[in-house]
Order: structure tokens, then sequence, then C-alpha cells
């Protein structure tokens, strides 16, 4: 019996099995630019999530983050009501300090001075046990999030923003979630470090996934993921979440060591947007091997060992085993 070639789809671009990512939030042009500064020149990329275009012009903004994935993170960075709540708006004005109008009582929101949405207390949610955030129901979330895109594809492009951030954290709208699907968004990123816990697998729910680490894990977490031994599938490493937080928490040297060390590494590591890491994976999940041939319908080119021998199958193309 003819003993059938081995058959392995499971490379990135430079038959690499480990990806390499960031996703990071909220727009701060000062911060975002130091970030770049020192990322850009040793070839990592990846996205960054934007709640406007208000803080420079739309030129500065395409020369900024050139060559980076821009996402959708909600205009005036709300975090959705969950599902059920109902308002209670309050006519007072808001006292964060602990005065006579400030209340923990959930339903209890105080206007901003954006139609919508609302101060709410921390204690609606224990995942975030200080400072106040804003809130909005499904049908004004829904409003601001369509805005953010359209407001941000008439500075980066028609069909440039196709991804999608929770403000704040994985939120529970019901409504919002299945408007962010109907419009076609490829995934929806919440919050917190999802470390090493799922052995760096790529995300399989795409619909809700998180980084692996931010500015205080990086570090220990990428030797980790440098060391982790080949198990034959696809991995994924993403850096999370603010450019700020680098500056605040005095890390921009943590970041230059990151990117000195596993920087410039393109047979070790594909570099690659949340975008294109997804469509990579999307590709190579829509393969088909036969007996005797290997099918690629998709619009990119998969890297692929046969027989131990690298091979590149175009897009669009059958290759011949």
């Amino acid at each position: 019996m003819k003993q059938r070639t081995k058959v392995d789809l499971n490379y990135f671009p430079g038959w690499t099995r480990k990806s390499l990512s960031f996703s990071i939030d909220d727009g701060k042009l000062e911060f975002d630019r130091k970030f770049i500064e020192i990322v850009k020149p040793v070839g990592i990329r990846g996205t960054f999530n934007l709640c406007d275009t208000t803080k420079a012009t739309a030129q500065e903004y395409r020369e900024l983050y050139e060559g980076f994935e821009i996402a959708n993170h909600c205009k005036h960075h709300p975090r959705a009501a969950d599902d059920g709540i109902k308002f209670i708006i309050s006519d007072n004005e808001l006292d964060r300090d602990g005065g006579e109008n400030y209340t923990a009582e959930r339903p209890v929101v105080y206007k901003t001075t954006v139609e919508g949405v609302y101060y709410c207390h921390p204690e609606w949610a224990a995942a975030r046990p200080g400072g106040w955030f804003t809130i909005a129901d499904a049908e004004y979330y829904i409003k601001y999030v369509d805005e953010a895109k359209r407001e941000l594809e008439a500075v980066f492009g028609e069909g440039r923003v196709r991804g999608f951030v929770w403000p704040f954290y994985k939120q529970y709208n019901s409504q919002v979630r299945e408007h962010l699907v109907s419009s076609g968004y490829y995934g929806t990123r919440s919050s917190g470090d999802v470390l090493d816990k799922t052995g760096f697998a790529l995300p399989t729910d795409w619909i809700d996934w998180s980084y692996n680490a931010c500015d205080k894990t990086m570090l220990a977490l990428m030797e980790k993921y440098e060391e982790y031994p080949d198990d034959g599938e696809l991995k994924f490493f993403c850096l999370g979440v603010h450019s700020r937080d680098y500056e605040v928490r005095n890390k921009w040297d943590a970041l230059r060591e990151f990117a000195q060390k596993y920087g410039n590494r393109p047979n070790d590591y594909f570099y690659a947007t949340n975008a294109e890491i997804y469509d990579y994976q999307a590709a190579v999940n829509s393969a088909r091997i036969t007996d005797g041939e290997i099918i690629n319908e998709s619009g990119l080119p998969l890297y692929a060992k046969i027989g131990g021998e690298k091979i590149i199958i175009h897009s669009k193309s059958i290759y011949k085993i």
C-alpha cells in the first residue's frame, strides 16, 4: 500500500507556528506615538482601537497609524447596560465624593453632556472597584457604535474597521452583541489577561476573545511563550491594553526590552494585526485535503510542509500532492 504523504498546514507565513500581535485601546495619540516608535522599527504589528478621530487632522491620524489595523472602540467610550436593566435617571447633579447624591443603587444614573450616555457608580460592576464610568442603553450604544465606525472609516477608508473592542471589559447586552455580529465585525474583544491558560491557542470564538498579557505581565509571559514547545498547533500571543499604561506605570523600558528581544525575528514569529491573524486562521481552516491535492479557496497563500518540504499554496489554487 502506498504511504500517504504527510501534509501539515499549521504554519503562519515564514513557516512559524507562533503569531505575535497587540491590541491597544482608546487612541491616546501622545502615548500611541511612543508605543509605535518602539514597536514599528522591529516589525511588531497589531491593532489600535479608537473611539474617534477628533484629536488631530485626518492626515495626522493616517500617518500615525499607517501599517496597523484600526478597530472600533465605541464613540464616547460607554459601557453597555446589562440585559434587563432599566435606568432611573437622577435629576440631581452628580456628587462623586460621597455627599447626599452619592449612591450605589444599581438602576440610578446621572446625566452627562452626551445624549443617552450617563454616569454610573462603580459598584454596578465588581470588576471595576474604583472610579465612575459612563453607561448607555442598547439603543444609544448601537447609535454610537455605528457613528464611530462611520467616522473612523471616513478617515482610514471604507471597509477598514472590522473589529470591535468593548470599552471597560466584557459586557452582557444581547441586543448590542447581535448588532455587532449582524454588522459584520469579525470579532469583539473584551479585557483581561488570559495568560497561558489555553496553551497560547488561537481564539476559538472571535466574538468573545481577549489579549494574553498587559504591560505588567508581558515580559514574563512572553518568555513562557518563546519556550512553549511545538505541539503542531498555531499559537497566539497578543499584548494589551493601553499605551498610557506604559507612561503611568513607567514601563517604556520594559516595552523596549520586549521589542529588542522579540522583534525582527520573522522566522520565529508571524507579526500581524488581529484581523490578519483571524483571516489566516480562517484560510487554514477552509483548506481541503484530498488523496491527491490540497485545495486553497481562500484569498491568502498558505504556508505548508508536505513530506517535510516547505511549500506555498497560492490563493485560489490547487496543489497536487
